[in-house]
């Protein structure tokens, strides 16, 4: 949705240049993309340790390839995204 937006955006109006200007960050998890609908059931303690543990771990991993990144331009290409759909 917000690549859409972004694409359509009209630069010169001062909506369409925050859009336009938005920076997007992706942080994801191979673990947590593999998890199946059911486990939003889940409270177990230690599923939700895991969850809290996993969370740490991929947004320090994001951290660390990514820090230069912050607040200055997006980390993911949300053209190339919006084409893969």
């Amino acid at each position: 949705m917000i690549a859409l937006l972004r694409q359509v955006a009209d630069v010169g109006s001062s909506e369409g240049r925050k859009w336009a200007e938005m920076r997007i960050h992706l942080i994801a998890s191979k673990v947590l993309a593999e998890l199946g609908v059911s486990s939003k059931l889940n409270a177990e303690w230690d599923f939700l340790c895991m969850l809290r543990d996993e969370g740490r771990r991929t947004a320090e991993a994001f951290l660390a390839a990514n820090e230069q990144n912050i607040g200055k331009r997006s980390s993911i290409d949300l053209d190339l995204l919006l084409q893969q759909v």
